[in-house]
């Protein structure tokens, strides 16, 4: 999610894409550099032209805190984090990175306000590589009867995600098709992790 202070002048991304072009000066937090955070934001940036100053924090809490706080105005924050904050009127979202979160149904995605991307932004649980073939099915069995359940759906849509269970190789496929994407961004916007 794109959030800013609920004093920020703008309320969308066509309001942020004039600020800036006026010659606003802008920065923008994130939980650290190359993070998805910093990619939603060079993302915006090189779709719209536009320039922003990367802050990053480190970690999610801090980001949220000091967005808070107000001792930064703009931020890109996970939908998790985000969506109580938004919800409670503690700041506002400005655009969904990826698609539209039915747990805040009034926040156009990127895509919806004309910047053209479609990524979906997903949250998987990993095991350790060489997990022997009967304990990975039967977690994975787990993680789909736990995200079946109604409790742990509204519990999860309460923050802002959508439970979806994706299987080990379907998830393989996604992860390689990101990873080329992101390795792009990351190329295009000069991003290093040192």
């Amino acid at each position: 999610m794109l959030v800013a202070t609920r004093n920020f002048a703008a309320n969308d991304i066509k309001g942020l894409v004039a600020l800036a072009r006026k010659g606003e000066p802008i920065q923008y937090g994130s939980w650290g550099v190359g993070s998805t955070g910093q990619f939603c934001a060079e993302i915006l940036m090189q779709q719209t032209g536009i320039k922003m100053d990367h802050v990053p924090f480190n970690g999610i809490a801090k980001l949220a805190g000091d967005l808070l706080g107000g001792h930064i105005s703009l931020a890109t924050l996970d939908v998790a984090t985000a969506t109580p904050l938004v919800k409670d009127g503690s700041i506002k979202a400005l655009a969904a990175c990826g698609e539209r979160s039915p747990s805040l149904p009034d926040v156009a995605s990127y895509k919806e306000q004309g910047v053209p991307f479609d990524r979906s932004l997903s949250w998987a649980m990993y095991a350790p590589a060489g997990l022997a073939p009967p304990t990975a099915q039967k977690l994975s069995a787990a993680l789909k009867e736990a995200l079946g359940d109604a409790i742990v759906k509204e519990k999860l849509l309460g923050l802002g995600i959508t439970p979806q269970f994706v299987s080990g190789e379907e998830q393989r496929d996604i992860n390689a098709r990101d990873i080329a994407a992101w390795k792009q961004v990351a190329k295009d916007a000069g991003i290093e992790v040192k």
